[in-house]
């Protein structure tokens, strides 16, 4: 995002915010129409790869691409999330429920730390845009394993 100045940042920060308002009014339409498992791994799938646009930024109207590339991160974030807690809280019996979501996330949040860490390496050793790239590249790639999974077609509860 070179050269944006604080309002571009700003503008693109902003398309987070959307997105995620989008994607909770969404969440619950898609997962209906397209099942709760699948719908998992799809709005990864799908929206991961519009984080391209993000490295793309310059101070010019690109700054809206990146802006849109932000927001279908959200909005495919936040889909995957309330499928996926459903999912969860839908397979587990009541009395492991809590053990269940301390566990979903450790593992979720636990990596939070690490990733920050290594955007930083990253960022420091390659520049932001490349940094950028590889996160794109690594969101998009993190959907195939849960699309190759049982969850194509969860059991019903």
């Amino acid at each position: 995002m070179s050269g944006l100045q604080p309002s571009g940042i700003g503008l693109v920060f902003s398309g987070m915010g959307c997105g995620a308002l989008l994607g909770s009014l969404l969440a619950t339409r898609l997962a209906k129409r397209v099942g709760q498992g699948p719908v998992i791994w799809m709005a990864s799938l799908i929206t991961c790869p519009l984080t391209a646009l993000m490295p793309l930024a310059r101070a010019d109207w690109s700054v809206y691409a990146a802006a849109i590339g932000l927001a279908a991160l959200s909005l495919g974030g936040v889909v995957r999330v309330v499928a996926q807690s459903s999912l969860q809280q839908a397979l587990t019996p009541d009395r492991l429920l809590g053990r269940m979501s301390a566990t979903a996330r450790f593992f979720s949040w636990g990596g939070i730390p690490l990733g920050g860490l290594l955007g930083g390496v990253s960022g420091s050793a390659i520049g932001a845009a490349g940094t950028l790239w590889i996160g794109a590249t690594g969101m998009t790639l993190s959907a195939l394993p849960t699309a190759l999974s049982p969850l194509r077609r969860p059991p019903r509860p």
